[in-house]
């Protein structure tokens, strides 16, 4: 079992980062702690190259600084793996296991904005790195819908978002099951950000349990595994409903 003291420190140094960041951005810009009870994250990849495998994260916390009028701002996202669920106990004790998401050893799953990219003032993709089973690379994640509201009575302001991205598993390191589960991942989240009442001093208080590790310099692809494993005791799930999109 890890110690709770490299988790501090770890908290304690994404506090700073977060500070750092937020030095970054202009003044007027607002700062937005991301609610896990009304944000939903899940996975999608295909089994045999017919059949959906689906499952969800029931936690993912993070931080948003954003200012509208510059369209400039940062995110992180942190998704607890140690959460996820899916259709059946084997399909989940699979998901969760060394082969694929190993919640145990790598217990989140962190996203990291490197910027917005804006169309016509509509925010289209979020570019950042992605640090998955402990290996971090560079990703977009596409933007379907997002807007803000402002604060009314005893409402705070809040961002919410669609995005998604999709990811080579490979790139990751996992390799397994690669004759009967998809390379490809896509990882979907609707995120809702509600402002901070004040200005935040502790970041780390909403920070997953392992820490970030830096992106590297340059991508280093992995090849996939060419030996013929046993098949999985992942099961293909029942369609499950995607997160409705929020208009502007």
């Amino acid at each position: 079992m890890m110690s709770s003291r490299p988790r501090y420190v770890c908290a304690a140094l994404r506090g700073l980062a977060f500070a750092w960041l937020a030095a970054t951005v202009p003044a007027s810009a607002a700062t937005y702690r991301i609610d896990p009870k009304d944000t939903k994250a899940g996975f999608e990849v295909n089994f045999l190259g017919l059949f959906p495998i689906r499952g969800e994260f029931r936690r993912t916390t993070g931080m948003l600084i954003y200012e509208p009028a510059s369209h400039q701002g940062h995110i992180e996202v942190f998704i607890d793996t140690t959460t996820l669920e899916a259709s059946t106990e084997k399909a989940r004790a699979s998901a969760r296991g060394p082969d694929f998401f190993d919640a145990e050893k790598f217990p989140s799953i962190d996203f990291r904005s490197s910027r917005f990219v804006f169309e016509e003032n509509k925010l289209r993709a979020v570019e950042g790195s992605l640090t998955l089973v402990g290996r971090t690379r560079p990703v977009t994640l596409t933007v379907t819908s997002s807007g803000c509201v402002a604060a009314a009575d005893a409402e705070p302001a809040y961002c919410r978002a669609d995005a998604e991205l999709m990811v080579k598993r490979s790139d990751f390191g996992m390799k397994a099951w690669a004759h009967t589960v998809g390379e490809q991942v896509t990882i979907r989240i609707a995120i809702t950000a509600r402002q901070a009442p004040e200005t935040v001093k502790d970041p780390a208080k909403e920070s997953p349990k392992e820490p970030l590790k830096e992106a590297p310099k340059s991508e280093q692809r992995i090849e996939p595994a060419s030996e013929v494993p046993a098949q999985p005791v992942i099961q293909p799930s029942a369609a499950s409903n995607r997160p409705a999109a929020s208009a502007r």
